[in-house]
């Protein structure tokens, strides 16, 4: 019989055991690989919202940048505005390839239930938008007409040629407008957005003259710092309240961010493994103790320190290789939920955000569940390996 055969049964003696050992690791490991795919998933899904604005600076009110960016991405009630004209100022600035204006506005039904996302948009949006394409319809025929989203469309059951009608009690008064295009489906925000010409909604909400972002597209990318210079310049001479930031800049920070969360994060993935190996280790000792008498006879009968040495090591190793795999499977099994409780903890999370799976974070993960078994069964196979053949079957201890 080979030594892991004889390991594996070991293991299979003591069941209960040998699972809640397989189980602490397997709960640190996942927690291992949540941590790793998330910050993965997490910079590519940012990477990718914001390459699919088309633009290279983003200009907001004052305020929160970061606030703005999320209603930006994924759309919602405004809190603050800025001035029209502050476009005029926008589009006189050199280094620029392309600007729109967009003023957002949102109905919200059935308590909360309900989120219809309206954007105001100009002429110049599809510049920026290179990717659009219409399963039906196309640009604005008419000042009241709308674009839909794939999504909303096919939630409200429209169809280019439809009329919707635009309300909210009081504050917005009944206005049908007709469904001109119908857009296919990009994957990003776009799918669950009403779009409207920028005047049209500013009509209908009652902000004319109001924007709520303009989006800035540049000739050359490694001139961004320099305009968003000459931009800031522009609206402090102006007095015009505009936080101009890049969205590199954006990222940079969103991603700085994550990276102190996973700093705590990490040190409770590290305490959660020291605790593993220390069950582990507890685990292996405790069966060696039990097994004191049978490994003296293992001596007694030819057995060398160093086959009882590697037979304990190999357990452990077996046990936290094990644990490895099943935490993996764990991780992967409960990717949805962590990310479902992320995006009620970080302050933006990426529409199309998912924890994913890579073959280097599979190999980090059951890398550090071995290294764990390799310390772990350090110990209890040398103690294992120093047992007196003579003292264990007489009754001695280990």
């Amino acid at each position: 019989m080979s030594w892991t055969a004889i390991a594996l049964k070991n293991l299979w003696r003591r069941p209960v055991r040998s699972v809640l050992t397989l189980a602490g690791v397997a709960v640190a490991v996942a927690m291992l690989f949540n941590l790793l795919e998330f910050q993965r998933g997490y910079e590519r899904g940012l990477r990718g919202e914001l390459g699919d604005l088309g633009a290279h600076i983003m200009i907001v009110p004052r305020g929160c940048p970061y606030e703005a960016a999320t209603i930006v991405l994924h759309g919602g009630k405004w809190p603050r505005y800025m001035e029209q004209s502050w476009y005029d100022i926008v589009k006189q600035t050199d280094g620029i390839e392309a600007t729109t204006a967009i003023i957002m506005d949102a109905i919200i039904r059935d308590g909360g239930r309900e989120n219809i996302i309206y954007m105001g948009i100009d002429d110049d949006y599809p510049k920026l938008r290179a990717s659009w394409s219409y399963a039906g319809g196309g640009w604005f025929p008419a000042d009241d007409s709308a674009i839909l989203g794939s999504s909303v469309a096919a939630r409200m059951g429209l169809e280019v040629g439809d009329t919707m009608t635009i309300e909210d009690g009081s504050r917005v008064a009944a206005t049908p407008v007709k469904i001109g295009g119908v857009l296919k489906r990009t994957s990003t925000q776009d799918d669950g957005l009403v779009f409207l010409p920028r005047e049209t909604l500013q009509r209908i909400f009652n902000l004319q003259g109001k924007l709520v972002v303009i989006l800035v597209k540049l000739h050359d990318v490694t001139k961004t710092d320099e305009v968003a210079s000459a931009l800031r310049q522009a609206s402090a001479d102006a007095d015009a309240g505009m936080n101009v930031f890049p969205l590199s800049e954006l990222l940079n920070t969103l991603t700085a961010l994550l990276s102190s969360t996973k700093v705590f994060v990490l040190a409770i993935v590290v305490v959660a493994l020291v605790i593993g190996g220390v069950g582990v280790l507890t685990t292996i000792l405790m069966a060696v103790f039990e097994r004191t008498r049978e490994i003296g006879m293992m001596k007694a009968m030819g057995a060398g320190r160093l086959d009882v040495f590697r037979l304990v090591w190999l357990e452990t190793l077996m046990s936290t290789f094990a644990g490895g795999l099943l935490g993996v499977l764990v991780a992967l099994l409960s990717g949805r939920g962590v990310v479902a409780v992320m995006r009620h903890v970080l302050p933006h999370t990426p529409a199309d955000f998912t924890i994913g799976f890579t073959a280097e974070t599979l190999w980090v993960c059951i890398g550090v569940s071995v290294a764990l078994g390799m310390l772990a069964g350090t110990y209890p196979a040398w103690r294992a390996a120093s047992i007196s053949p003579i003292e264990a079957i007489r009754g001695g201890s280990a």
